[in-house]
């Protein structure tokens, strides 16, 4: 037979050879040149090898992969991980950082000053009694000493199916806005959290009531809760006093306004003075809890008036308690450090009194 030869033929007619020469050592070259020496047909090593591949003496051969070159790759989509872990944990620090917000520490002058809180406005609604919202923004403006806050609920902002209450406005929205504006500009306003009206207008990261108060200068606003600790310049040695503002709190009972509030005055174990609003009540209770700490519960009424919603649920209408006035005296003892009037006019009166000894 001529020509070169075959791996199949090599296996059929030269296996036992083929054995015998690998098990003495011989490499697939050599074999070959054996083979063509023995029989006189040339014999390549290529041959051998899938020869003895088909014999269980060689391993399978395995084809050269093709090289590939690419210009201009493009670049990873992925971040590498170690990057994507750090900034995971910059976004974490930033959640808590902006989480913490809410707690502030105030240093006061050692002298005794109010706080006017104001109950929800509603300053869009035609029953807000703005005349008496004006009167108490004008005492405060008048009185040494004085600082506002509010419990939320600064505009109506219907959405859903309580859109249809704008029929019955006789305000422009654009109006509301500029109440607003005009309300938390008035005089030293030092806190404002948003209540659930004012959240409804929150949309995909802003907040119209936040980007108001930064730009009203109003020092601490929160969207939920508010916590406010007031230490005294120079005094160490006199216990701070701890305020939670914020728009309700989780409780209600048919007996008192301020049940939700008292309540939270109880387990929180450390504030001394707690306001809300909400639900349009208005009530006061100071008293000393188990462990001797003195706390004021507050819920003030707000400015919303003649409202239909109470109407169609047969809900009481209080006349009082739009807002309240706390003044503080740091030196005072006991439940003298903390008062709450009801009677604005007269809170400031007693408050330029205490200033004045």
């Amino acid at each position: 037979m001529n020509g070169n030869w075959a791996s199949d033929e090599l296996v059929r007619d030269h296996a036992d050879q083929l054995r015998a020469l690998k098990n003495l050592g011989l490499g697939r070259r050599r074999i070959a040149k054996q083979i063509h020496k023995d029989t006189g047909r040339p014999c390549t090593d290529g041959v051998v090898y899938n020869a003895l591949g088909r014999l269980g003496l060689a391993p399978p051969r395995c084809a050269k992969p093709i090289e590939i070159t690419e210009k201009n790759p493009p670049a990873p989509s992925d971040i590498p991980i170690e990057e994507l872990i750090a900034s995971r944990i910059k976004a974490s620090e930033r959640k808590s950082n902006k989480s913490q917000q809410h707690k502030r520490t105030l240093e006061f002058p050692v002298e005794p000053f109010g706080i006017i809180v104001h109950g929800d406005p509603h300053l869009d609604d035609d029953g807000c009694a703005l005349d008496k919202l004006v009167e108490t923004v004008t005492l405060a403006q008048q009185t040494e000493g004085i600082v506002q806050a509010c419990v939320g609920d600064n505009l109506n902002l219907w959405v859903g199916r309580l859109q249809a209450n704008y029929a019955n406005a006789s305000i422009l929205a654009s109006d509301g806005w500029r109440l607003s504006e005009w309300f938390l500009s008035s005089g030293p306003f030092l806190a404002i959290c948003s209540g659930n009206h004012d959240q409804w207008g929150n949309t995909h990261g802003l907040d119209p009531l936040g980007d108001l108060a930064k730009r009203c200068g109003v020092r601490v606003y929160a969207p939920d809760e508010i916590r406010i600790t007031f230490t005294w310049k120079n005094r160490p040695d006199l216990e701070p006093i701890i305020w939670i503002l914020r728009h309700d709190f989780k409780g209600r009972s048919f007996y008192h306004a301020t049940h939700g509030v008292n309540k939270e005055a109880m387990l929180d174990g450390k504030a001394h003075i707690l306001t809300a609003g909400h639900i349009h009540q208005w009530g006061e209770l100071t008293t000393e809890q188990r462990h001797g700490r003195i706390t004021t519960s507050i819920r003030v009424r707000g400015y919303k008036f003649n409202d239909d919603y109470a109407m169609r649920l047969n809900l009481s209408e209080q006349q009082y308690g739009e807002a309240a006035l706390i003044v503080i005296d740091p030196l005072g003892e006991g439940p003298a450090r903390v008062k709450t009037f009801w009677d604005i006019k007269q809170g400031c009166d007693f408050l330029t009194l205490l200033r004045s000894k």
